[in-house]
Formats: structure tokens, sequence, C-alpha cells
């Protein structure tokens, strides 16, 4: 790697001579000199590079005939004082002592290093070398040897190199083009009207080339009115004109320019460069890139300009072949790998990006492994950090383990503030239970009930409950007994109840959110729930809700800090679905209206299948109680295979909680449906939907949700059950009843399993037959993917029409995983199961219909974008293929 160039040190080394150095030659010197061990601020082997220092310079200056006493090889220590250093010289009987710091920033070393005699009280005199890599260490000491002064006679005056009563008349700097001389002058300490110092000269001119931007600085003196003029002459970098790169394939340009802090117009500095190339490099090693160099390259014509090249040569990418586990003797080490999130590499790595070593997981394995261990009765387990092995095959991991005794667990009790009895007690924690089956020790569990613990006091007024654990093992019998310990402290209230941040967003939208206000009971289940639920609102970009101690033991306040969010969209595009084909589509919808928390949306869509357009407004607390309230108008158009559809309609929503996880909602529709273009000779049920039909119905469901999201769930339950009755007023009447259950499960890796289940019923109510329209049908990303949209449904026994079931089931099991967090994007298998059924005519001949398949799911700015492609495993009749992708994309409603 090439670096920074001092051109002009020798110039430099002159304008010390006139700050007070003498400019005796070491050649001409026979003076005894000590060279102590330098102080190594670099990786590697430091000793060893301690010696090298001392023995470089040591035989640099015997070569210029210096009588040298090298410390290193005598035992001395580092010195970091010129008292310290003087200390050292006399008790060696020479005349000078040389001490000083090697320190590597990036690939760049520099050398800071002094002389100072043993005698006196001289200011030691200071040399500073540097060069772009540590292979240029012999260099650097060269010019370390040759820049060293040995003061044989030192006096006050010469050492210093001070001018007794002179001062800093001026100070100004000359040969820069890119920077400002004002921004040059601010990093030096020498000023005007202050007293003139050679050292502080010195640190200056040291202060100057760390900056990185000079090839070279000069110091010249002048003398001028009322003292001495300083100038600083500096000989700048080459400005960058332009940045590229080459070599790059697997990484974009886009990408290594923007992880760089080098940019096109700024000045070279070789200490930002060796930064960004080093960035650069990390970019491919975490994409498994670990043995590609990066280097860099100069095009220069102009000695004021340059042209950076960020030179990469691509290495093959490795992979983690093998983990290796040593130590594991009573659990599988399959088991061990399962914990890590580091994998070896298999058929599915291209897909899961799995067995590509991350660095940043392997302590995270590390305590992974390690609390597998103590959750399955291995207490005394201890678990090293894995050794990383590249090889040119591939990546090897290596992670020792020593396991020891595993136990049983053993009597479980309680000891100190015990606000209840015993019985309680066992009854909120699980540990107990381990205890009675006579099962391994489970840390994990321990865990899990501390937090119970202390969350039930918490709801009793003590919110700085605290649970001790006091273990005792049984050695010979492998057993461990365990008693937790509780403590109180003092019973709380809520003093104050503050809101910060909210810009937006009213106060009484979020204060009626919360399970907790001003007078109250400390809950710590309470302050759990307000921050859930401020959060399942999704009109933040973050919440927090959080315990402020008072100067009363006995009170605390609660602060809710947010931040506004935009709740607000308007979009517009083409859009393609599986069950719209392409659309044109547009959307303008608001979350938060007026920061009062109304939602209210319109939509539009045309395509060559279907047509909508839909507004809707609801205001989910009627001045500020639990009561919500909505309204919806609609029309649609559909074009069936067998007939088409217009329909138009209003829907006004009611819903109220009961409880905290529990809604009860009850719904009025009236709809205009217009059935026509059907088949001459179509089957009965089409031909009595034909025409005109009003329906007016009213519907009452509950739902019961206990989930942590509104659009992302990750754990928790909704069921769901509601019952329709049309009938009231209108010609068509029916009954239709729905249950739906989602569960979600969080499992490793931050994956999620996921069980939807739903199933309807309908029902004649003294109108003739169900509408056609109002029947169930199936297939489609919606319910059973790998089969067409709508055609799983019982048919007409004469025409062999679609005539929709009375009864409907289907199941969807998912496995989710995140593909990129950062950007919404989430990967996932499933596998379905339902039908579509006829029991009224065929009566309860349960069947399923199954596929399987897996699919992609973003959530972008534009909403939420599927892909899912499933393969169906039984023919129906008419599919065309038994393998169907389901995109729907843009806004669909």
């Amino acid at each position: 790697m090439r670096g920074l160039k001092l051109n002009g040190l020798t110039l430099a080394f002159l304008a010390l001579a006139l700050l007070g150095f003498s400019g005796q030659a070491l050649a001409q010197s026979s003076a005894k000199v000590l060279v102590l061990p330098f102080t190594i601020n670099a990786p590697g082997d430091k000793d060893a590079l301690r010696k090298s220092v001392s023995k470089l310079l040591a035989e640099r200056l015997k070569q210029q005939g210096v009588t040298v006493v090298d410390g290193a090889s005598k035992g001395k220590k580092t010195v970091t004082s010129a008292a310290e250093a003087r200390q050292a010289a006399k008790a060696a009987g020479a005349v000078t002592a040389v001490y000083g710091t090697l320190n590597q920033v990036g690939d760049t070393i520099s050398i800071d290093a002094a002389s100072v005699a043993a005698t006196g009280s001289s200011e030691p005199a200071a040399v500073y070398v540097t060069r772009p890599g540590m292979m240029e260490l012999s260099s650097a000491v060269d010019e370390l040897a040759q820049k060293i002064k040995i003061d044989s006679a030192p006096s006050a005056s010469s050492a210093a190199g001070a001018v007794s009563g002179e001062k800093v008349a001026e100070v100004d700097v000359e040969g820069n083009n890119a920077l400002e001389k004002d921004v040059i002058l601010l990093k030096v300490k020498t000023q005007a009207g202050e007293p003139f110092d050679s050292k502080t000269v010195n640190d200056d001119l040291k202060r100057l080339f760390e900056l990185g931007y000079f090839d070279d600085v000069q110091i010249r003196m002048e003398d001028a009115r009322g003292g001495k003029r300083v100038v600083f002459v500096v000989k700048e970098k080459p400005r960058i004109q332009a940045v590229s790169v080459v070599g790059n394939s697997e990484i974009k340009k886009d990408d290594i320019l923007e992880a760089m802090g080098t940019k096109a117009g700024s000045v070279l500095n070789m200490q930002v460069l060796a930064d960004d190339l080093e960035k650069v490099r990390e970019l491919y090693r975490k994409k498994g890139y670990y043995q590609t160099t990066v280097e860099y390259k100069l095009e220069q014509t102009d000695p004021r300009m340059a042209r950076l090249n960020i030179v990469v040569k691509e290495a093959q990418k490795l992979y983690i072949k093998k983990i290796t586990i040593n130590g594991a003797k009573q659990v599988d080490p399959s088991d061990l790998k399962d914990q890590m999130g580091l994998k070896e590499k298999n058929f599915l790595s291209w897909i899961l990006q799995t067995g590509v070593l991350k660095e940043e997981l392997l302590e995270r394995d590390s305590a992974a492994i390690e609390n597998y261990y103590t959750n399955h009765g291995f207490i005394d387990a201890r678990v090293g950090q894995p050794q990383v092995d590249i090889k040119d095959d591939g990546i090897y991991i290596t992670v020792q383990v020593e396991e020891g005794d595993r136990y049983k667990m053993g009597n479980v009790g309680f000891k100190g503030d015990l606000l209840l009895d015993e019985k309680k007690l066992n009854e909120i924690i699980k540990l107990s239970e381990l205890s009675k089956k006579k099962e391994f020790f489970d840390r994990s569990v321990v865990r899990e009930d501390i937090t119970k613990l202390n969350e039930a006091y918490s709801d009793m007024g003590y919110a700085f409950a605290e649970t001790d654990v006091d273990m005792q093992k049984r050695g010979d019998e492998k057993i461990v007994d365990l008693t937790y310990i509780l403590k109180k402290g003092q019973k709380v209230y809520v003093r104050r109840v503050t809101v910060e941040g909210n810009d937006r967003t009213r106060e009484n939208v979020i204060r009626r959110e919360l399970r907790l206000s001003d007078g109250d009971q400390f809950s710590g289940t309470k302050l759990k729930r307000s921050n859930e639920r401020l959060n399942k609102l999704d009109y933040f970009e973050k919440v927090d809700v959080e315990t402020v101690p008072t100067e009363n033991p006995n009170e605390v306040d609660i602060r809710v800090k947010v931040k506004d969010k935009n709740t607000g969209s308007i979009s517009a595009g083409i859009g393609y679905s599986t069950y719209d084909s392409v659309f044109v589509g547009g959307s303008v919808e608001e979350r938060n209206l007026f920061g009062k928390g109304y939602h209210a949306q319109f939509q539009g869509m045309f395509s060559g299948v279907t047509n909508r357009f839909m507004a809707s407004f609801t205001n989910p607390a009627v001045y500020d109680s639990n009561l919500s309230a909505g309204v919806d108008a609609f029309s649609t158009f559909r074009r069936y295979s067998d007939y088409y559809k217009q329909s138009q309609g209003t829907i006004v929503r009611f819903a109220y909680p009961l409880g905290e996880f529990t809604t009860l909602r009850w719904d009025y529709r009236l709809t205009r449906d217009d059935v026509y273009h059907t088949n001459y000779y179509s089957a009965s049920i089409i031909r009595e939907s034909k025409g005109i039909h009003w329906t007016s119905s009213v519907l009452v469901g509950i739902t019961r949700d206990t989930t942590d999201s509104r659009t992302k769930p990750t754990k928790g339950t909704v069921n769901d059950f509601s019952t329709e009755y049309a009938g009231l007023g209108g010609d068509r009447g029916f009954i239709k009843e729905f249950y739906s259950f989602n569960y979600y499960r969080p499992l490793f890796w931050e994956t999620v399993f996921h069980v939807r289940a739903q199933t309807g019923f309908l029902f004649q109510n003294g109108f003739g037959d169900v509408p056609v329209f109002e029947r169930f049908y199936l297939g489609g990303i919606g319910n059973i993917r790998g089969y067409e949209t709508d055609k799983i449904s019982p048919k007409d026994h004469v025409t062999n029409e679609r005539i929709g079931g009375d009864t409907m089931y289907f199941a969807n099991l998912e496995y989710i995983f995140p593909v990129s967090k950062q950007y919404g994007v989430y990967g996932l298998g499933f596998f379905d199961a339902g039908n579509s059924i006829y029991r009224m005519r065929d009566g309860f001949n349960l069947s399923f219909v199954k596929s399987v398949g897996a699919g992609v799911r973003w959530f972008s700015p534009m909403g939420l974008i599927r892909v899912e492609a499933g393969y169906g495993l039984d023919e129906i009749q008419h599919s065309q293929q038994r393998f169907q992708v389901g995109f729907t994309m843009g806004q669909t409603f």
C-alpha cells in the first residue's frame, strides 16, 4: 500500500535547528547514549516489536560513531516522562537517553521520540517520523537516527530552544490551496502575542503532519516588529478529482463509494483512505470474500489534482465448510449447532444466505451454546470463544466446551418478603413443576420465574420489587436446590403521567390507550400493556413508556415519550394480481386524521376483471369513549366466468371493547346487487340470482386479539366469530356464520410459525336459495394457494358450472423467516388444505384439497407485496395446471 511521502523532512530538520536543535552531526559525537524501550501502540506481538525498534535504532546510532547502551537488551523498562528517562540515563552512565512511542493507525506508522540530557533541567528534544506501513519500519528508524540530537553539554537555553524575551509577532501559512488558512491555524497552538517556544512550534509541526493532508510541512522563522514571524510552509496532498472502483463485480460501485469517507473534491488524506480501504474489505468479508484485497492507485498529471482508483482483486467466496464442537460428550453436537446463528454451507444456502461467516455472531453463538447447556442441567458448563480458521477451500470453526456434571431439580423454596402464600407462589412459577417431575435444571425457567414474580409484586404496587436466587448444589446426588429470595421494596403509586414528543397526535389519543393514570396504584402489567397498545396504534416511530423515580419513595412518575410518524399516504399506479390481472388504481389514506386517531380512506381501481371504489371513515373512540364507529360506502363490478355482478352499498360499523383483548362489534349492511350476462342455459341457482336484488343485513361478531403487532405479529392469537343475518327488509335472506383462528409463535432466528384456520356456514332464511354470489368459493392467494382463484367450488350437476358451497373450511400452516428486516422482506414456506362443499345437497362429505409452496412478502412503502407459488397436491376439474403463482402488488383491496 502506498502512503505518506515526507519529501520535506530534511528542510524541516533545518528549521528545527533554528528552534534550538544543535547542528552537530552524530558521527562527530562520542557521547554515550541510552536507547530505552519504546512504548508500542500497534497490533501484533508488542514485545517483539519493542525489541526490534530498540535494536534497529541502536545499530543506526552505532554506525554514526555513537556509543550506545541498548536498554531493551539490558532489561530496562519503558518510560513516559523526561524525569524517568534522566534517572535511567544516570543509572546507565549515559549522557543522553532516547525514549518514545511507536503508533500504528490503519496501515500508517509514526514514531514519536525524544532525547533528554542526563543532567540539568532542559526540555526533551522531540523528533517525529511517519511512514505508510510497517514494512518501512527500518526506513523510519534510519530517519529517526539522523534527526536525534545528542546533547553532551546541555544548557537550559540551548535545550529548550526558546529565544529569551521574544514573542510571536505573527503566525502565517503558505502553500495551501484547498484548505483555508484559518482551518490550518486552528490546529496549531503557536499564537501571536504568546512567548515564543520551540517545543510548541515543533509540536505544531507534528500536529499538522498528523492531519494527513500534507506531503511536507516546513517552518520558516523571520524577524518581525515585536518578535518572530512563524510561517508554516505546507505542501498539500492533491485534491481528489474523481473516485473510481476497478475490479469489483460482487459488490456494486455505489455501495463501495457510499461506505468511503474519501469523496471527489476532498483533499487526499492517507489516514481517512486507510480507513476507507478497511471499510471496503469489511463489505467483502460480510459477503464471504475474505481473501479479497483492496488497494489504491493515484493517477496524477497535475501535482494539485489526482484521480483515485480503488483497486479490488476479488477472491473466491468462502463458506463455512465445517463447525466442530470439541468436548461435547453428553450432548449431541448437532443439537448445539442448531443453537448457532452461523451455519455450515448446505444446498439451501443460496436461498437462506447461510454458510457465510458473520463475525458479529461468534460471541453470540458462544453464549447461545452455553445457554443451551445451562437450560439442560449443565450448571457448570463453560464455552470458549469460537476459533476461526480461513483456508483456501473454506472456513473452519472450532468451539471448545467443558460440560461439567448434569444436575436435576431438587427442592424449590421462597424467602424474604412473602406477600403471597407458598401455594400461590408455586402457581406463578414453573420451576416447581420441574421439581415435582425430577427433571433437569433449566436456567431459562428460572429467568421466566423471576420475571413473573416481579410482575406479580409490581401488580400489587411494588414497582421496584426484586427477586434473587440462592442455588445450593448437592454434588454427590447431582441435584440442585433453589430458593427465590423476594424483596418487595416500597409500595408505589403513580404521582403524575406526562406525555412528550407528540407534535401531531393529540394527547387525549395517547392517554386513552394508557392503563395507568394519576393516583393509580402502580402495576407492571398495566405499564407493559400501555406500551403495547400505543405501539399497536402504529402512529409512532418510537414509543417509550418509562418509570421515573421521584423525591418521594412511595411515588413514581410515568413518562410517555413518543415520536410521530407519517400516517398518511397517497399512491397511484399500475399493479398486477392473479385475481384482477393488470389494474390501474390509486388510494388516499390517513390513519390519524387531524391527530385525533380518525381513519379515512378512499380507494379506486380499474381492471379488465374487477372495478372497485370505496370510501371509509372510522372514529375509534367516539367522544373519547370506548365506542368505535365507522361507515363504508362502496361500488364494485366483477366479471365471473358464468355471470357479471354490479353492487353498490353502505356499511355502518360499531365496536366496543369487552375487557383488555376482546371486542364486540355489530354492523348494518344495505346492498343493491345486479346479476346479468348469464348463460342461456345456466344453473338454476344462477338464474334465480339474476336481476336486481336488495340485501339488508346485520352482523354481530366478537374478536379476541392478543397479538403483539397490527401488521407483522410474531406472537399471540386472534379468535373471531361472527353471525350475519340477512332478511331485515330487502328480497334476500340468509344466515352466514364465520369462525377464524390465527396463532403466531416466535421461533429461533427471529422466525415465526403461523397457523390460520377458518370455517363458514350458510343457511337459508325464508327467501329461497342463498344467492350464488354469497356462497363460498376457494382457491388463490387468499386461502388455498396452488389453485386458480375461486376454482374450488361445488358444481351444478347439469351445467357443470361452479355454484359455490354453503360450507367452507381451510387451514394454512406457514413458517415465516426474515430475509432482510431492514427492507421489510420476509420469506415463507406453507401447507394449505381445505374445501368448499354443498352440504344441503351432498351432505357433510368432508374432503380436502391440499397444496404446498413458498413465497416472499415485502412490506413496501406501497403496501404489502406478495409473491407466493403453490403446487396443488390434488386434481380438481378444469384446473389448467397444478402449479400457480399468486402475485399481488400495488394497492389491492
